[in-house]
């Protein structure tokens, strides 16, 4: 079966090696580099993914043990429903949800804080693949979302392939970007990024 192929060249080492650090291949990225490459790919990383039901606590724990800042929501089908946030948890709609059902906080679930899918923005692979980082930042912008998720097709069943994060873009390009859709026209939105690149 295998008297077609060979031995391929191998040697030792003859030293302690260490890991390589995970960079997908960029470097130095800038607004003009594929838009492919500050999309987290769950073809390349598992999806971190709850479900509605888990607890405040145990998703903020999921999210520092993953190194994550947000989590996929699926139902008791296994659907991806919803996505939940760091912010979603710390900040304001926790209070909120308290107030207005005088719930105590270990009684809230992530179902009740999540961002339903339906009304999230999402951007089919193909687009994706034919665009900029500076496409995605202005599609961000122009949102005020600080997600945008990244389907594809399978037939006649839509799939997650990956997520857009803001504040993921930002650090891949050592930048402070936080979407707001007042700076509408492209040339407002190019001084605050070049702004932000001077004071960085």
């Amino acid at each position: 079966m295998l008297e077609n192929y060979k031995t391929i060249k191998f040697s030792k080492l003859d030293t302690q090696p260490q890991p390589i650090a995970p960079d997908r291949g960029y470097k130095e990225l800038d607004l003009e580099d594929s838009a492919i490459s500050v999309m987290t790919d769950h073809r390349l990383e598992k999806a971190p993914i709850c479900t509605t039901q888990a607890s405040l606590e145990s998703a903020s724990k999921q999210m520092a043990k993953e190194k994550t800042s947000m989590l996929l929501v699926e139902n008791k089908e296994g659907q991806i429903v919803g996505l939940i946030s760091s912010a979603d948890i710390s900040g304001e709609k926790p209070i909120q949800f308290i107030n207005e059902t005088k719930k105590k906080r270990s009684e809230i679930k992530v179902g009740h804080l999540m961002s339903d899918i339906v009304n999230m923005p999402v951007l089919d692979i193909q687009d994706v693949l034919n665009a900029k980082i500076g496409d995605v930042l202005f599609t961000l912008n122009d949102l005020g979302s600080e997600y945008i998720l990244v389907t594809t097709k399978n037939g006649h069943e839509t799939n997650i392939r990956g997520v857009f994060s803001a504040r993921h873009i930002a650090r891949s390009l050592n930048i402070f970007f936080k979407p707001s859709p007042a700076a509408k026209t492209f040339a407002e939105y190019s001084r605050a990024l070049s702004e932000s690149h001077q004071t960085h």
